[in-house]
């Protein structure tokens, strides 16, 4: 009997080849380079982020282009977002640069983040396909931060583009504005909610804390979102911005929760400027405010409250008899009005530097190695909510602060430690004692003291001490200490040059943002050696984004 030969097996990559394939290649993709004059934004629109926490942001580019976005999104992801690239997606689709090069994009990113900002490694596409369930409101992680203080001051903050129109119905992302300064999750939280909305290629800038969430798509549409993130690399020195007004005032649209200290306060740090004391108001009674500011904590009061609150803080030192009450409210049920308290203290003056500390120093223990203390849905948040408000109250008390932080720094428990080492960077000081001060904690027996420590060196003006200790916590074993450390490098610039053999070893660390910092570092040191070494890595990770699995060669 003859048996049948078996047919041959068919090469997976064969296929035919058009012989002018590689010979006369037509299709041209967009230029990368362009010089426009950005389009920066206004004090309203600057006011209106400190308050809200975004911004929405329709960027030049034409309409066509944002279509294009969507066709390649689409094909890209698959069906079920099989293929998604993660933090592949800028080399995999390179024309999207040309959103953050927009000059209403990049005005924007420069306003709040200062000239010299830094794209973050993480980067991802975002699918919400047709019937998708809404997600959880939630603070999102800093993709390892999981620990650090988190900064009133926008130091990172995050922009959305959608490349098609986004409604409610088709599942935009929803923010709660003015939360991008708690921690806790607000009971009121669905009321609060308000959804990002425009025509195709609209972008939002939020602050990177906002509270916020995927909502439901109730069409049969696919619906993209791209996340990128972006850092402010060093401490404001002056405003960048189109500003004609040195003095805060609220803007036309408020958040839910008033929060008037904390955004004065941010906007005079984001300009460069001191806060000024503010002339007393004749027609605010002191002891009236300290009443409605102690009423009850239900939330439907909150709002009285922080207007009380406000008032007694726009009287600066002669608030001074408030003290004790605002000493009570530190830990309010209510954080708004916690927070609130934390920064009236801290418009008094030194007479509130005292209290605030011991505040922090009452609210000390070990730290909470819990994530949700910080993110997903705020559930540990309370556990250190006093020393976390107080530390915020002696950031905005400024340098006066400084003796009084350095104390902590030295003798504190663990948590008081961590808080005052993030309090000592954002101080606008580079003095010895402070760069001391962060050098001892890069090596605390406490991790969560280390990373925070680490974060704030990179804050300050680099020395050759600072670059050798953060260079030795690249070799710790907690990873965000380590990617915290690469970080700080890349913002001290040319002063990490004492560093370049530490990050050159970083360019093979298990964890992919010390990798991601260590290139923006070298780069930002800017010498022969730095480049060299830069230029060799990025030659071997090179990726093609023309190549396909439907098309390899």
């Amino acid at each position: 009997m003859e048996i049948a030969s078996a047919e041959p097996p068919v090469w997976k990559y064969q296929r035919q080849f058009d012989y002018g394939e590689g010979v006369s290649t037509l299709e041209q993709r967009p230029s990368l380079l362009h010089h426009t004059a950005l389009k920066r934004l206004s004090d309203e629109q600057v006011r209106s982020f400190i308050a809200n926490g975004y911004l929405t942001l329709q960027p030049e580019l034409p309409a066509e282009f944002h279509r294009q976005m969507f066709n390649r999104f689409v094909e890209l992801i698959g069906e079920d977002n099989d293929h998604n690239p993660g933090n592949n997606l800028l080399p995999v689709v390179p024309e999207l640069q040309l959103v953050f090069d927009d000059p209403v994009i990049k005005g924007a990113l420069t306003s709040v983040l200062g000239e010299s900002y830094m794209m973050h490694p993480h980067r991802v596409l975002h699918d919400n396909p047709p019937g998708s369930d809404p997600q959880l409101w939630h603070h999102d992680s800093y993709w390892g931060y999981k620990r650090k203080v988190h900064n009133h001051h926008p130091w990172w903050v995050m922009i959305m583009y959608y490349p098609q129109d986004i409604y409610e119905r088709i599942g935009p992302t929803g923010v709660i504005p003015g939360s991008q300064y708690i921690a806790q999750r607000l009971e009121d939280i669905d009321q609060l909610g308000s959804h990002t909305r425009g025509t195709g290629g609209v972008c939002v800038m939020i602050h990177y804390d906002i509270w916020h969430r995927k909502m439901k798509n109730f069409t049969e549409l696919k619906r993209f979102m791209v996340k990128f993130e972006f850092m402010r690399m060093r401490r404001s020195d002056g405003v960048t911005w189109n500003s004609a007004c040195e003095a805060w005032s609220n803007p036309a649209e408020l958040p839910g929760y008033g929060m008037e200290p904390v955004w004065r306060s941010t906007w005079h740090w984001l300009g460069g400027r001191p806060l000024p004391s503010l002339a007393p108001d004749p027609a605010v009674v002191l002891n009236e405010a300290i009443a409605v500011a102690r009423e009850g904590s239900a939330d439907s009061d909150h709002q009285a409250r922080a207007e009380a609150l406000a008032d007694i803080a726009r009287l600066g030192a002669d608030a001074a008899p408030a003290i004790p009450a605002l000493v009570e409210l530190l830990g309010d049920d209510n954080e708004a009005v916690g927070l609130n308290a934390a920064y009236a203290l801290a418009h008094v003056g030194e007479a509130g530097i005292a209290p605030l500390a011991a505040a922090m120093r009452g609210n000390d223990g070990e730290n909470v190695d819990d994530a949700r203390c910080f993110i997903d849905q705020g559930e540990k948040s309370e556990l250190e909510m006093v020393a976390r408000n107080a530390a915020h109250g002696l950031v905005a008390a400024g340098l006066p602060a400084l003796p009084t932080l350095l104390d902590c720094a030295r003798e504190g428990g663990p948590r008081v430690r961590k808080y005052a080492l993030f309090a000592l960077g954002e101080l606008d000081t580079d003095e010895h004692e402070v760069i001391d001060a962060l050098v001892a904690g890069c090596r605390d027996e406490d991790p969560a003291v280390r990373l925070n420590a680490v974060e704030s060196l990179g804050l300050k003006k680099g020395t050759p001490v600072a670059a050798e200790a953060l260079a030795a916590a690249l070799f710790d074993a907690d990873d965000e200490v380590r990617f915290n450390a690469s970080l700080a490098l890349a913002r001290l610039g040319p002063a990490a040059a004492p560093a370049i053999g530490a990050l050159v070893e970083s360019l093979r660390d298990g964890n992919r943002y010390t990798m991601g910092y260590a290139v923006e570092a070298l780069e930002r040191i800017g010498t022969p050696e730095a480049h060299r070494a830069l230029i060799r890595f990025l030659k071997i990770a090179r990726w093609c984004p023309i190549t396909t699995t439907g098309n390899l060669f």
